[in-house]
């Protein structure tokens, strides 16, 4: 069934406004999805102005993968990240919390494209230890930030060792000139490119509320060491909004050095 700009989604209330509700964070967050499953797609190509196409390739190049890899996209909404990486590897799982996200993924799947979709949770996942070769996310950290390091700690379990995971996540620019810009951006244009595509706003209050209350970049990759990656680092793209970390689950030997 095609969808239009504009189609009104249902009002939610956003994830860090939902303690006053009574409500739980990760059951808004899966609501908040639900919702907008159906303008997802829109909503970022024309919010990112495009430039999410490029983020994903660069994501997928990161990985370094070959044609026998099998790659894991945690929190992969409508999957166009898991597609992105089908010319790379042998298979591509991908899964969310949100139904309606992995109904969309579904419908986007073509024959022989070596992609399989799941409803997962991201901190409990349904797949054996050291499963995959590689691990991708993008843009959904900020989304799991109360249980972000049982989140990582998932993806770290299911990465064979010597895998990379790469994982996309906003950040706030450096240089005075561009955060002023981005701020106002994702303040106050942001959500009218919402409004319109989806016909609801608090979505995009809440995302540029996520942006500002994220890790820095070096904070975020500290946590990922934490968790055990080695190897850990990050590329600043489009003068900094968008950050692409990567790290290495060690093998035997490498710990042994």
């Amino acid at each position: 069934m095609g969808d239009s700009v504009g189609q009104k989604v249902p009002q939610t209330v956003a994830p860090d406004q939902v303690g006053n509700s009574g409500g739980s964070f990760n059951s808004a967050v899966r609501l908040m999805f639900n919702a907008l499953a159906p303008r997802y797609d829109s909503f970022n190509h024309f919010s990112s102005l495009g430039l999410d196409y490029g983020w994903r390739r660069a994501t997928v190049r990161s990985l370094k993968l070959t044609e026998s890899d099998l790659v894991l996209d945690i929190a992969t909404g409508t999957g166009d990240l898991a597609f992105a990486t089908t010319q790379s590897a042998r298979g591509i799982v991908g899964c969310d919390f949100a139904v309606e996200m992995i109904r969309r993924a579904h419908a986007k799947v073509r024959p022989g494209d070596g992609t399989w979709f799941h409803v997962a949770c991201a901190e409990c996942l349904p797949y054996c230890d050291e499963r995959f070769q590689g691990v991708t996310s993008a843009f959904a950290m900020r989304n799991v930030k109360p249980i972000l390091e049982d989140v990582l700690a998932e993806a770290f379990r299911v990465l064979e060792p010597g895998g990379r995971a790469a994982i996309l996540e906003f950040s706030r620019p450096r240089m005075a000139p561009i955060r002023w810009g981005h701020s106002f951006y994702t303040r106050l244009l942001m959500p009218g490119v919402g409004r319109f595509v989806t016909g609801t706003v608090e979505p995009f209050h809440y995302l540029y509320r996520s942006i500002q209350e994220w890790y820095s970049p070096d904070e975020f990759a500290e946590i990922l060491r934490t968790v055990g990656f080695t190897n850990v680092r990050y590329r600043m793209m489009s003068f900094g909004t968008v950050a692409l970390h990567t790290g290495t689950k060690p093998t035997a030997c490498s710990l042994g050095q």
